[in-house]
C-alpha cells in the first residue's frame, strides 16, 4: 500500500499549473484585479477560451442571451468560480484522452449543482459551483499516476456490479475523494471547496458545509443518472438521505428538480451528446 501512495502522491509527478494559468491565478488573487487582464491572457488559451464560453452559456447559467466575448464571460462568472474553473482546465488539460468525459461529467454537474443552488437561494452558489467542478480531482489523478490499476478499478468495478467508489477502495485501498482532499490541500484551495470534494459521497458526514455537500452529491447522482459519467462507472450510487433532510427536500421535490433539469438538458449541448438519439 506504501508504493502505491507514493506513486500516486509523488510530489514531482503532480499536475502544475501552466504558466497562462498561474498569471490568472495571480490576478485572481488581488483585491482589485483587472477583468482585461484576465480576459487577455484567457484569450491566448483556444481551450480554455471555449470551455469557459460553454460554461457561461449553459441554459443552466441563467445568462438572458448568447455571450460570444471572453470579457463578458469573465465578468459573470466572477473571481471565485473563475479561480475554480482554470485550477479544474488545469488538472483535466493535463492528462490524457482518458479524460475527456470526466471533464464533462464535472461541467453539468457544476452547471447543474449551480442551478440547483440557485433555487434554493444558497448564498454560497458561486463555491457549490466550484467544488462541482473539482469533485473529481481524485479520479482524475488516480487515472493519471495509476494506470495500471485504474484498468484494474474498472474491471472490478464491471465483474463485482460495483460503484466506481467502492471498487477504488477494492483495488487500491482509498478513494478518489480521500485523493482529491489531499491535492485540494496541496492547491492550498479554500475550506469549503475541501469539503465539497471530500464529502460529495457522504454529505451527511460533513460538519461545517452539508448544505452545499448535498448540493454537489445530489447533482452528481443527477447526471449519472442522465448518463453522464465520465467513466467506465455505470452504476449510479444511492443518494444520503441527510442530503434531502439538510436542504429540507421532500422526495416530490427532487422530481421537480429532476423534471426541471431534464427539460433544460434539451437545450445544452454538452447535454445532448450524451443522449439517446430520437
Amino acid at each position: 500500500m506504501s508504493e502505491l501512495f507514493d506513486r500516486l502522491l509523488r510530489s514531482k509527478d503532480l499536475p502544475t499549473i501552466p504558466v497562462i494559468h498561474q498569471k490568472i491565478v495571480n490576478i485572481l488573487k488581488k483585491s482589485n484585479y483587472s477583468e482585461a487582464d484576465i480576459s487577455d491572457l484567457i484569450e491566448r488559451d483556444q481551450v480554455l477560451a471555449s470551455k469557459l464560453l460553454k460554461l457561461v452559456n449553459s441554459p443552466f447559467y441563467g445568462v438572458f442571451g448568447r455571450v460570444s466575448s471572453i470579457p463578458r464571460a469573465t465578468m459573470l462568472l466572477g473571481a471565485k468560480l473563475l479561480n475554480g474553473f482554470i485550477m479544474s482546465a488545469t488538472l483535466f488539460d493535463s492528462t490524457d484522452k482518458s479524460t475527456v468525459g470526466l471533464w464533462d461529467h464535472s461541467y453539468c454537474c457544476s452547471t447543474v449543482a449551480g442551478y440547483i443552488a440557485k433555487r434554493l437561494n444558497i448564498k454560497t452558489a458561486e463555491e457549490v459551483m466550484t467544488g462541482a467542478l473539482l469533485h473529481d480531482l481524485g479520479k482524475v489523478l488516480i487515472r493519471r499516476q495509476l494506470p495500471e490499476e485504474t484498468l484494474a478499478i474498472e474491471e472490478a468495478a464491471k465483474s463485482n456490479r460495483i460503484t466506481t467508489l467502492d471498487a477504488e477502495k477494492m483495488v487500491i485501498g482509498m478513494s478518489h475523494d480521500e485523493v482529491g482532499i489531499w491535492l485540494a490541500e496541496q492547491w492550498n484551495l479554500p475550506k469549503i471547496i475541501k469539503d465539497l470534494i471530500g464529502y460529495h459521497h457522504s454529505p451527511g458526514l460533513c460538519s461545517e458545509h452539508p448544505k452545499e455537500a448535498a448540493i454537489v452529491h445530489l447533482s452528481d447522482i443527477i447526471i449519472k443518472g442522465i448518463g453522464i459519467t465520465g467513466s467506465s462507472d455505470s452504476y449510479v450510487p444511492a443518494l444520503d438521505d441527510k442530503a434531502l433532510t439538510s436542504l429540507a427536500l421532500s422526495e416530490d421535490d427532487v422530481m421537480d428538480i429532476v423534471t426541471e433539469v431534464v427539460c433544460k438538458v434539451e437545450t445544452d449541448e454538452m447535454f445532448l451528446k450524451y443522449l439517446p438519439q430520437r
